[in-house]
């Protein structure tokens, strides 16, 4: 069944009008792929080479397609055999082959991508394109598939987190941050097509571990350069620098399953300890960062960010230069938002 919440929260109801990732490519091969979107339950399949992704009830009697199978490059109905081809047209009712074109039965179909290794849905006209990921052929770099993990928070609430500075030093205390040093100056951000940009150095992190010993560094602190691109609404790459050259990548798509849940899609990229034997390493650091994370940010209250808030309870109060992306970003999302709901 799909939920509609979208009268009630505007910002949710503009994601229409974005892409989300569904799906790796690699998980939609030979079968119907059943997928959920803004509480929209979808079918994703690759008909004749190319991806499609269409409403997963069968008009006949409200099946799920994404229980069929694919014939002869259409989407098979398991109840009935009734067949869907690419556009989402009815092309086969088996029962009554004759009756196929007077019936007119249909599937309503969406606007589909395949871009960083994902496939990409969007509700409505797209807003922007799809986010890149070049790393992902590039020969120089060791690359990884993350597995995808959801949250019970909003999708603009997991972006927030990735790009929070003033978190590192308690939530990471250890990995990629430090109590002894929390302070946080403010950075220059600033908006390139449809992509929040922003830069961060200068800032020490502990320098302990395998990682260390891979990156072939000695210092006790280790201060890399880190450049973000924010894909709006709620894709991040971030390319760490190291002192010496090497490059370590993150690329993080928040999909929003519906309006409480979050599923992450994301890819690692490296250009050091290249072998794969150091791959464990890599996702379980990752993995354990992404743990001490998420308890905090499914506490946050209220679930969804309030753009303009009326009810005190939900005000809350960003700290001058700290939190000079989360305001950023909260600006921009205000103003995609309020597009929407001019249109």
């Amino acid at each position: 069944m799909t939920t509609d919440t979208t009268n009630e929260n505007p910002l949710y109801a503009s994601l229409r009008r974005f892409w989300h990732p569904v799906a790796y490519s690699s998980d939609v091969l030979e079968k119907p792929v059943e997928v959920t979107l803004l509480g929209h339950k979808l079918v994703v399949a690759r008909l004749d080479g190319d991806v499609c992704a269409m409403d997963s009830r069968c008009p006949h009697k409200g099946t799920n397609l994404a229980l069929g199978q694919i014939v002869d490059n259409t989407i098979e109905c398991p109840y009935h055999g009734w067949r869907f081809n690419l556009n989402g047209q009815c092309v086969r009712t088996p029962a009554r082959e004759e009756l196929v074109d007077s019936i007119r039965a249909s599937v309503q179909t969406y606007a589909v991508a395949e871009q960083a290794g994902m496939v990409w849905v969007c509700l409505e006209e797209p807003e922007f394109a799809a986010p890149e990921f070049p790393e992902l052929n590039d020969p120089s770099y060791r690359v990884l598939q993350g597995p995808t993990y959801d949250w019970k928070t909003s999708s603009p609430r997991r972006l927030e987190n990735f790009v929070d500075f003033s978190h590192f030093a308690y939530v990471h205390d250890g990995t990629i941050g430090s109590r002894k040093n929390p302070r946080v100056d403010a950075v220059d951000v600033w908006r390139e097509g449809h992509v929040l940009r922003f830069d961060r150095s200068g800032v020490k992190e502990p320098g302990v571990g395998l990682k260390k010993k891979l990156l072939g560094l000695t210092e006790e602190w280790i201060e890399p350069v880190n450049e973000y691109h924010v894909t709006m609404p709620h894709t991040v790459h971030l390319k760490r620098t190291f002192p010496n050259g090497k490059r370590y990548v993150l690329f993080m798509s928040a999909s929003p399953v519906d309006e409480r849940t979050t599923r992450s899609f994301w890819w690692q990229a490296r250009d050091f300890g290249t072998e794969p034997v150091y791959d464990a390493f890599f996702m379980d650091f990752e993995a354990e960062v992404l743990a001490q994370d998420k308890p905090i940010i499914e506490s946050q209250e209220p679930v969804w960010i309030s753009l303009r808030p009326r009810d005190p309870s939900e005000r809350e109060r960003p700290m001058r230069d700290a939190d000079v992306v989360t305001m950023e970003y909260r600006r921009w999302l205000g103003e995609l938002s309020m597009k929407k709901e001019t249109v």
